[in-house]
């Protein structure tokens, strides 16, 4: 018996593709209402939370609005290519800054249970998966596993399965983080040294002292997915 692993699934691509083909095909356009939440949720083979979550990001990029009462409507039309290109990497940054709040609060837990259990085996992958990332080759075809190798390396320090669960779920977003991050001129090896300060406080089994690398690293992080945001805009 051969079991897939599920990944981490964007709704809201579907929703845009599916939103977009409808207008093509002329049977949707601005100040239309959209088909109802029970259809859409059957179209798409999602619960009915999971798309009331794509329609409030929807809604924050302007495509959507919701009318007391009255549904959803088109707010806008796609321009095809361009319009929905911008429009998915606008939602797909804006994911990724939730992502880096949602951290600030649950990996911070993490590496502070690993500097607090991690034994010498766990300490010794964690780095040997800190000098796997220093060789991360942004023009391979796969440039971020590294990246995962390190994360799950921490989390898999706590010994708590469920923590680790929580970061494979989301190694989706964390590799768009680091392709979008990575590129920027000494970005990398600034990360490089952010981790490495990481590691260093979970060998020293200083809880606080990691919890303070994380933060630290995770502001960096945002403040460069913010200001390549800007200079792109």
């Amino acid at each position: 018996m051969t079991i897939k692993k599920i990944k981490y699934h964007r709704v809201y691509e579907d929703v845009i593709e599916q939103i977009e083909s409808l207008i093509l095909e002329g049977n949707l356009a601005p100040g239309d209402v959209l088909p109802t939440e029970r259809e859409l949720a059957q179209a798409f083979g999602i619960s009915r939370g999971t798309l009331r979550e794509a329609f409030r990001i929807l809604e924050r990029e302007g495509l959507i609005e919701t009318r007391p009462g009255g549904g959803r409507f088109l707010s806008k039309n796609l321009n095809k290519t361009e319009d929905t290109k911008q429009i998915i990497e606008n939602i797909e940054r804006a994911t990724i800054i939730e992502l880096l709040e949602a951290r600030e609060i649950f990996e911070t837990g993490i590496v502070e249970l690993a500097a607090i259990r991690a034994t010498e085996q766990d300490i010794a992958e964690i780095e040997s998966a800190l000098e796997s990332w220093g060789t991360i080759d942004t023009d391979s075809d796969d440039p971020v596993n590294p990246d995962q190798a390190f994360h799950l390396s921490i989390a898999k320090a706590t010994h708590n399965v469920v923590l680790v669960n929580l970061i494979d779920l989301h190694m989706d977003l964390l590799q768009k983080t680091l392709v979008k991050t990575v590129e920027i001129p000494g970005r990398k090896a600034e990360v490089y040294k952010e981790h490495f300060q990481i590691v260093q406080a979970i060998k020293e089994k200083d809880p606080g002292k990691a919890k303070e690398a994380l933060l630290h690293h995770i502001s960096q992080v945002k403040q460069n997915i913010l200001r390549k945001a800007e200079t792109n805009g």
